[in-house]
């Protein structure tokens, strides 16, 4: 049984599709330079898809016009305040209680007791953009005043032209992400059908949040780093679930944000590894 779905590559809404691996390794990225070529890279958490139209326009943009000074304005608070209001029904996020910063993880407002703490914020996963870091501190009613005493230069940490193609991807790369998101749910699906014809004793839990699936192989018998058996047997590269702390022993982390194709032959590369 075929468990790959066949898409013309030109004309597809899913930016999944739109690349060659011939095409990938043309990049010079940490993903598709840290190993040689015979070997499939599904680990770090970039994603295989070309950049949003408007993304691309905005930095296209910036560029002609040498508009690579320090980052200044409220245009990308503005458009997170915008995509908020639109995609998740947030109100209220106030402007004037942001400043740009570098990129960082995302705690949030929300749980009691934050109203005096700073949310920090990036859309640099979701669309990408992990080479153009950029993010936004947004504080509590309660935490104004800590908000504006952050030293100027903090501002200046990150590039103008990030800035740029982030607040580009909020006001207009809707229609890019959900694409995109249509694909992560696709590939979620077929990364748990493939597992089961191909590689039974590994357990995945599909989540609907990451394009990044944390894999128990610990039935396979390979002991507590199956991220280097997989490298080395399979020329797969996977994160070793070591790192991750107490209970990665025997597991491995998998970025899914690929072809179809590439991840089906991640799974054929993985299984031949045990014969």
């Amino acid at each position: 049984m075929d468990l790959i779905p066949r898409h013309p590559a030109d004309d597809d809404p899913n930016p999944l599709n739109r690349l060659s691996l011939d095409r990938l390794r043309r990049r010079t990225s940490m993903k598709w330079r840290t190993y040689p070529d015979d070997v499939l890279p599904l680990w770090v958490a970039e994603m295989d898809v070309p950049l949003a139209e408007p993304v691309v326009r905005a930095v296209t943009d910036a560029m002609a016009l040498g508009d690579t000074g320090y980052p200044a304005g409220t245009a990308y608070a503005e458009a997170l305040a915008g995509f908020a209001r639109e995609r998740w029904g947030w109100d209220g996020l106030a402007v004037e209680r942001t400043a740009i910063v570098p990129d960082v993880s995302t705690p949030y407002l929300s749980v009691s007791g934050a109203e005096s703490g700073l949310s920090l914020m990036s859309v640099s996963k979701g669309w990408n953009l992990a080479g153009l870091k950029a993010a936004l501190a947004i504080a509590g009613p309660g935490a104004a005043e800590d908000l504006a005493r952050l030293p100027e230069e903090v501002g200046h940490g990150l590039s103008h032209i990030g800035v740029i193609a982030h607040t580009a991807a909020l006001r207009e790369g809707g229609d890019w992400l959900d694409a995109l998101l249509g694909g992560l749910h696709d590939n979620r699906a077929l990364l748990t059908a493939l597992l089961a014809r191909d590689l039974p004793g590994v357990r995945y839990r599909p989540g609907p949040a990451t394009f990044l699936a944390w894999l128990d192989c610990r039935a396979l018998g390979l002991g507590d780093d199956p991220a280097a058996v997989f490298l080395d047997r399979g020329r797969v590269a996977l994160n070793s679930g070591l790192p991750f702390g107490t209970g990665g022993a025997g597991h491995v982390r998998l970025n899914l944000a690929t072809s179809p194709e590439l991840l089906a032959e991640a799974v054929r590369r993985r299984a031949a590894a045990l014969t």
